[in-house]
């Protein structure tokens, strides 16, 4: 009985490490696009995952512009500030 409330002890402490690790960032479809922030202006546009399955950074919007994905076609645009 003491091994088994031993095993439990130690499965319960691993649970807690696993809940402390910070989530990777989920795989991307090579060749599917996304809107984005550029992370060096943190202006909007657009990203295209690699054949890694990594996410690249690919373009900006046009200034006054903002990023919106139609999902009909898989495909970000960027259309003017209203």
């Amino acid at each position: 009985m003491k091994f088994l409330l031993a095993i439990l002890a130690l499965a319960a402490t691993a649970l807690a490490e696993a809940d402390r690790r910070p989530a990777a960032p989920a795989p991307c479809k090579p060749g599917t696009y996304a809107c984005a922030v550029n992370p060096k202006t943190y202006g909007p546009g657009w990203q295209v995952c690699d054949v890694s399955g990594n996410w690249v950074y690919a373009g900006d919007c046009p200034p006054n512009a903002v990023c919106k994905f139609l999902p009909a076609n898989g495909s970000p645009y960027c259309i003017p500030i209203q």
